[in-house]
């Protein structure tokens, strides 16, 4: 089961991580940018061997990502990672409560619509009642933020696929657009989003990776060249195990006496 997320190399400057998430969590691959064409050429160099042992793979809601995979990879299952489906869910609802925001006049706080609703302290509670009160469209695009919440909390794939399909039809009903266009997304997403209670796979270590890549690249004060950050940041995921194994044989020099 592999895991693809993106990366900054600099700036704007991305680049693609690739990660196996089972049967042992390591760093795949760095691909050198986020182009479509870089990620087809990785897969089709990929030895048939190693390709036909890929069961899942992981991806955050890039349609173009996706599309792609089942081209390269048929029959592979895509997993929609469910903290970016939860992440773009808070995107929405926070513009949402911009745009009634502007348009009414009056302030909505932000925290008691994007925090987790059991975490809400008692005056962030009271503020999220009012604004169910007075603001029904921010409302709606919070309850669909929990009931996403709710799918990955389920206990089943048929509960995760009962919910789904419930927010899908209070989105197709609504009244704002950019509720029906988020129902549409989450309808064209709905198999991948139920996939993860099959897979139980996230980004989660692809993350952890990036995290150790940033820190990386903060000890070595940034980096220019392409290739030789590449193979700055693979060796630093090399084991330790194997890692001093290598320095012995680098190390070692025969008698030639």
């Amino acid at each position: 089961m592999l895991s693809i997320d993106e990366h900054s190399f600099r700036g704007q400057d991305m680049m693609i991580t690739v990660t196996c998430l089972w049967p042992k969590k390591r760093l795949f691959a760095i691909l050198p940018d986020d182009r479509l064409g870089t990620l087809k050429s990785f897969f089709e160099r990929m030895p048939p061997s190693v390709k036909k042992r890929i069961r899942a793979v992981c991806i955050d809601l890039k349609d173009s990502w996706r599309k792609l995979l089942q081209r390269v990879l048929p029959g592979v299952v895509v997993v929609a990672d469910h903290f970016h489906v939860l992440k773009d869910a808070n995107r929405r609802v926070d513009e949402a409560r911009l745009v009634e925001q502007s348009v009414s006049g009056h302030r909505i706080p932000r925290w008691p619509l994007v925090k987790n609703e059991e975490d809400l302290t008692e005056r962030q509670a009271n503020q999220l009642a009012a604004i169910r009160k007075h603001f029904r469209s921010v409302a709606h695009f919070h309850w669909v933020k929990e009931q996403l919440r709710d799918i990955y909390r389920a206990s089943s794939r048929q509960e995760a696929k009962a919910i789904l399909e419930r927010v899908l039809l209070e989105t197709e009903g609504a009244s704002d657009a950019a509720l029906v266009q988020w129902g549409r997304t989450l309808r064209r997403w709905k198999e991948e989003i139920l996939a993860y209670h099959d897979w139980r796979v996230t980004n989660g270590y692809t993350e952890g990776v990036h995290m150790k890549i940033k820190m990386l690249k903060r000890i070595s004060f940034g980096f220019r060249i392409r290739d030789v950050y590449v193979r700055k940041v693979l060796s630093a995921f090399i084991p330790c195990g194997l890692a001093g194994r290598l320095i012995t044989l680098l190390d070692f020099e025969p008698d030639t006496s």
